[in-house]
């Protein structure tokens, strides 16, 4: 919905190998395989296991271009049977390859806990918290809220 609404905007939305048995080390090839196409400037969005994957990717790699924004949305952090590979130890250094870290997360997210989001806060003390209570997990059919901050300069 968000891509169709900047219709005139360039927008990559690829699909990560393996969504049902994701591996970190797959997604690190494909993602590295995509760097080149990003130019100083672009926003990144991570959702769920896409979140975890960027934090935990940003965390030990600088990117080479810097980002304007980076978001996460409705990622799990710590150390968890479920998060397999994606394990999120620390999210210190995502704001090394951006101008702005965002968090976006619900008190009602019945997949990742709220207080999830306040560790990620934690480790990216100048990131911008967006607090919802009525969007679980994000799997909406629009984001409004998400559209306003890609709109803005």
């Amino acid at each position: 919905w968000v891509a169709e609404q900047l219709a005139e905007d360039d927008i990559l939305t690829p699909n990560f190998p393996n969504g049902f048995n994701a591996q970190y080390d797959e997604w690190v090839i494909f993602f590295e395989k995509i760097l080149p196409f990003l130019k100083p400037g672009a926003i990144l969005i991570g959702h769920s296991l896409g979140a975890m994957f960027l934090a935990k990717y940003l965390h030990s790699h600088i990117l080479t271009a810097k980002m304007r924004r980076i978001i996460l949305v409705a990622g799990r952090y710590g150390d968890t049977q479920e998060n397999g590979s994606f394990d999120v130890s620390s999210a210190s250094g995502v704001e090394r390859s951006t101008d702005e870290v965002h968090l976006f997360h619900s008190v009602d997210d019945p997949v990742v806990p709220f207080d999830d989001v306040m560790l990620f806060k934690n480790d990216i003390p100048n990131s911008i918290v967006h607090r919802f209570s009525t969007r679980g997990h994000f799997i909406d059919a629009t984001f409004p809220e998400m559209l306003d901050l890609l709109k803005q300069k």
